[in-house]
């Protein structure tokens, strides 16, 4: 199992434990989005482009929501993104990754 991993953004909080990850806030009321890496069916990483925001997306086979974290320039650059993104990669090696 990985070391646990935390990214604390400007509008939630993205954590991963080695088995699943959660995503708090981002816009979503009341809930956050838990995913166990054994249901990542992808792995969506855009950054900006003229008309969008960076964003990471967590998609699970059969979860009706994503896990879904829009982020600034600065957040989305950060090492401490990118050391839990390829942890959350590594630990589902079958969760293809766009971006």
């Amino acid at each position: 199992m990985s070391e646990f991993k935390e990214v604390v953004c400007e509008k939630g909080v993205i954590t991963f434990d080695g088995r699943v990850v959660e995503v708090f806030g981002f816009g979503r009321q009341d809930f956050s989005v838990r995913q166990h890496v054994a249901n990542l069916e992808k792995i969506e990483v855009h950054e900006a482009g003229r008309l969008s925001k960076s964003f990471v997306n967590f998609k699970g086979r059969g979860m009706k929501i994503d896990g879904f974290a829009e982020l600034t320039d600065e957040e989305f650059a950060s090492p401490e993104l990118t050391e839990l993104i390829n942890a959350v990669q590594e630990a589902a090696p079958d969760a293809g990754a766009d971006g």
